[in-house]
């Protein structure tokens, strides 16, 4: 709040002469036009104005209103001070009623851009007075001088400029120092019309070999018509860009280096870290800090977008009072720039790359997690835009291979999706730690589908794929991934115990990491309906769940009944005991059944590695935007249990077409066997 310093006189001031008004103290008049430049109130400022004052202005290239709004609307600025001396006046013995003019300092603070400015003013005030069929009245005005609209000014003609200073982005690396996303070079493609019989040709020619639209390059290639032996930009390519050789073929092309953005992982790592592009008008408008400008780069996925206030830094700003003449009057403050902060990601990019590599031409998730700490080694989404060419505008001739160029967008590492039997090790944790389930006792399940009597389901029927059992016991129930057992338990349990036990798993909660994941969740409304309930223990039904979360929840079987949660950008913070070692230990084994015994369903005569795992194999319906009816996924959630390293978790989409799970469970022993 602005000071406002009042005095009152001991006793009223009568009029003399014909009229019958008590005439206006200067020091309301005063406290009047501060209250209005606080306010940024020009147009108010103005009535309070000498009339000679007024003509001043009105001689100005700009509008008085307009200019305090928008002005200090740009530089951020708010008073934060504008008080003068109660004892001013007593003490200078100033008569109001026979006084023509007098100056009062008045002390001035603004917060701007740069800083708190403070100075004092000397502010004039004048009396007028104006005869009217009462008589006299006498009133005070301002006389505005330009130093009352920013410090340093000494003429309307003065004007304020400030100028900017672009900070160091910071950089993203990978656990062994490893570039994700650095401050690098690029080549800017440029056209030297007095270099080429024919402009546009040139053009025509480049924009064929960057496969980018011809009318724009044509455009840009003829930027300056009247200086010929300019340069004129036409497109940014990286670096390492193979095209060079070809586009220094073309009559009048330059290739010049200039700083830019390195992605050199590409599209290994672009769902993670992301990319940088230009601001849109859109930008400028939500930008409430004023901190881009048209010149501006900002994040615009990925880490790139997530960390976006630590990467970019802070601007450096210095703001001047200019003369007509476009010389330095005063400099009223400056900001040195910050460069922004570098992030050191526990991604190891070696892995990374392999990752991708194996998972090839497939549509799927990879994410692989240190058991002990979470820290996340790799994020792979797959199929991927290229970081590299969206940050430099170029097309990307990979999406013009798939029908649906979402494919390229859909980050599945952090989406949401139903898990399937990759779930169960959850139900069978919630029974043995609510004392509901006896994982030695077996009960007897026979045919291939099952509903309960009177259960009023009509003609809908819980299908287990293996029917070769009729006994099962927990162990039996895991390996061969039995949906009528685990929709029995859930049953059983009640909405009540499921529900609750969702919310110590973290479903409905954000996950506690570095990058944003979705929510996930064990059902959209309520789990009130007998067939949900059932569905939902053996991995159907409404749940939805990432790739992350999912990793993360099975350290509660490697680490003992403690749940690791992921990081990346250090380790994962820990939630200790959300089931006992007792229930772990019983869990873990039955995943040791999965994978090592022969009629299990990860099970593989020759995995290609000598890793002792367990893990959950599941098949689920997709629940993304991007996909079609009927097309379903592939998990694969698994764990070594001999060394304790890894925990890594594959979902491959479009599953159907591949086999479903068991595809998983190949492409993970893969993953494995590079990792030993």
């Amino acid at each position: 709040m602005i000071k406002r310093i009042m005095w009152f006189l001991a006793a009223a001031v009568m009029l003399t002469g014909c009229s019958s008004q008590e005439p206006e103290h200067p020091e309301d008049a005063l406290q009047a036009y501060l209250d209005s430049w606080e306010a940024q109130d020009g147009a108010q400022m103005y009535e309070q104005m000498t009339e000679a004052s007024q003509e001043t202005v009105d001689g100005a290239e700009w509008d008085f209103a307009e200019r305090y709004e928008e002005v200090y609307d740009e530089l951020l600025i708010e008073m934060t001070e504008l008080s003068f001396d109660e004892g001013f006046f007593e003490e200078h013995e100033i008569d109001a009623e026979a006084t023509e003019s007098f100056d009062i300092p008045v002390e001035v603070a603004m917060d701007t851009i740069v800083g708190e400015i403070t100075y004092t003013l000397a502010v004039n005030m004048q009396r007028q007075t104006e005869e009217t069929e009462d008589g006299e009245v006498i009133s005070w005005r301002i006389a505005w001088e330009p130093d009352h609209f920013m410090p340093g000014m000494e003429a309307v003609t003065d004007t304020v400029s400030y100028a900017t200073d672009s900070p160091e982005r910071g950089e993203i690396y990978g656990s062994e120092g490893d570039p994700l996303a650095i401050n690098g070079e690029v080549y800017q493609v440029s056209i030297v019309p007095e270099s080429t019989d024919d402009t546009d040709a040139s053009a025509e020619e480049v924009a064929e070999i960057l496969n980018i639209d011809d009318e724009r390059a044509v455009e840009a290639a003829n930027a300056y018509p009247d200086e010929p032996e300019w340069a004129a930009p036409v497109q940014m390519i990286g670096a390492e860009d193979d095209r060079t050789d070809e586009l220094l073929e073309v009559d009048g092309v330059l290739l010049e280096s200039a700083s830019g953005r390195e992605y050199p992982l590409s599209r290994d790592a672009a769902h993670l870290i992301g990319y940088i592009g230009n601001v849109t008008a859109e930008d400028l408008e939500e930008d409430e800090e004023g901190y881009y400008d048209a010149e501006s780069a900002i994040g615009r996925s990925g880490l790139e977008a997530h960390f976006e206030e630590d990467l970019r830094g802070e601007r450096g700003v210095t703001l001047s009072i200019m003369t007509e003449n476009d010389e330095v009057r005063e400099e009223l403050g400056s900001e040195e720039a910050e460069a922004g902060e570098d992030f050191d990601l526990t991604i190891d990019a070696a892995m990374q790359t392999m990752v991708t590599d194996k998972v090839g031409e497939d549509s799927a998730a990879v994410v692989v997690m240190e058991q002990s700490t979470g820290e996340l080694r790799t994020l792979v989404s797959q199929p991927s835009y290229d970081s590299s060419l969206r940050y430099l505008g170029l097309p990307d001739e990979q999406a013009e291979e798939y029908e649906e160029t979402d494919l390229l967008f859909e980050n599945r590492f952090q989406n949401v999706y139903s898990p399937g039997s990759v779930f169960k090790p959850l139900t069978a944790a919630i029974g043995l730690e609510e004392d509901l389930l006896d994982p030695n006792e077996a009960v007897t399940i026979e045919g291939e589908t099952w509903q309960p009597e009177d259960a009023g389901w009509g003609d809908y029927e819980v299908r287990r794929v293996n029917d070769s059992e009729t006994e099962i016991d927990l162990d039996t129930a895991m390996k061969l991934s039995d949906n009528i057992y685990f929709a029995q338990l859930a049953r059983e349990y009640g909405e009540e115990t499921m529900t609750a036990w969702a919310e110590e798993f973290g479903f409905g909660e954000n996950l506690a990491m570095d990058y944003p994941l979705y929510t996930s969740q064990l059902v959209s409304d309520e789990l009130d309906r007998d067939v949900l309930l059932a569905d939902t223990g053996y991995g159907q039904g409404e749940i939805l769940i990432s790739p992350v979360h999912m990793t993360s929840l099975y350290s509660l079987f490697t680490n003992g009944g403690d749940w690791q949660l992921p990081g990346l950008t250090e380790e994962g913070e820990v939630n200790e005991s959300v089931i006992s070692e007792a229930t772990a230990s019983t869990v873990k084994e039955s995943l040791a059944s999965v994978v090592q015994a022969e009629d299990g369903t990860a099970y593989r005569d020759e995995p290609g590695h000598d890793r002792e795992l367990i893990g959950k194999t599941g098949t689920a319906e997709l629940k993304s935007d991007s996909a079609e009816d009927g097309e379903q996924i592939g998990w694969y959630v698994s764990a070594d249990a001999g060394d304790n390293d890894y925990i890594m978790t594959v979902m491959v989409q479009n599953a159907e077409d591949h086999g479903g799970s068991g595809y998983a469970v190949d492409l993970a022993n893969d993953i494995w066997a590079e990792m030993e």
